[in-house]
């Protein structure tokens, strides 16, 4: 599933990056210190990946007085110099809370904290609910290139979840099975339409990519369908002089769904 647009991450807090570098260099990373900034951005953009910089043992007193009116009454309660469990300020949490807000731009946009404890912090240990992983600071520029990809994969996977989701009407069941099917069918089906057209046995090639072409019209996979479509057109009218292209299409877009399989199944009943 080709991504709609560029992976856009949005970086707040100090993550031991240039950010200013990251504004020059990099369209698909946006980043910000400052609370009015990142408040901006995640009421403007919707954003696939939020790096959210968590400071450890800061405390409610270091909140400047201009920002308290965004924290929630019980923050206020607070001792004055005691900090959360991970240490985070109040108006931290309260981005957080604007983030999440099931109306937002970004609600359903994973959250990733960065911490960089100390030696007697705890923080690292376990990741907060409202937080979809939890990370140990520095962040190189390396590491976070590899980041970025790891949750653009992630994103595929859950485009897929939503599309096979959709055509279900939110039959998880359904869903699920589909997956399955799927996942055990299309690699053999596109095995056995490479033997047939290897034989030359076109009007086998054409009957196998029309049950292939089937199946994944239903489930709504329209990257595979594309390829599909063409290539039993060409069968059809005995067009071979084009079939070894669209095949080879087919076979890499079959591949890109079913490398996902592993993160769908595993992962399939938190989303």
């Amino acid at each position: 599933m080709p991504l709609k647009k560029p992976f856009i991450v949005l970086m707040t807090g100090n993550i031991d990056i240039n950010h200013s570098s990251f504004n020059q260099r990099r369209q698909d990373i946006i980043a910000a210190t400052q609370y009015d900034d990142i408040l901006m951005h995640i009421e403007t953009t919707q954003f696939d990946l939020i790096l959210f910089d968590l400071p450890v043992n800061c405390s409610v007193a270091s909140v400047p007085d201009r920002l308290r009116h965004f924290c929630s009454p019980w923050m206020e309660e607070m001792p004055r110099t005691a900090g959360s469990s991970l240490g985070r300020h109040p108006w931290q949490s309260e981005l957080i809370a604007r983030i999440k807000d099931p109306l937002g731009m970004n609600s359903k946009t994973p959250v990733i904290a960065i911490v960089n404890p100390t030696k007697d912090s705890q923080s690292e240990q376990q990741c907060p609910t409202e937080f979809d992983d939890i990370l140990t600071g520095p962040i190189t520029e390396q590491r976070l290139n590899e980041l970025i990809d790891l949750w653009k994969t992630k994103a595929l996977a859950l485009d897929y979840i939503q599309i096979l989701l959709s055509k279900t009407k939110n039959n998880r069941r359904l869903t699920l099975t589909l997956f399955e099917k799927l996942f055990e069918e299309l690699p053999l089906q596109v095995i056995d339409i490479k033997d047939a057209l290897e034989n030359k046995q076109y009007d086998l090639a054409r009957e196998i990519t029309h049950k292939l072409n089937g199946s994944v019209s239903f489930c709504g996979l329209m990257d595979i369908q594309q390829p599909a479509n063409t290539l039993e057109s060409c069968l059809l009218n005995d067009n071979y002089a084009s079939i070894h292209r669209h095949f080879l299409m087919l076979q890499q877009r079959t591949l890109n769904f079913t490398c996902h399989q592993k993160f769908i199944l595993e992962n399939f009943g938190k989303y």
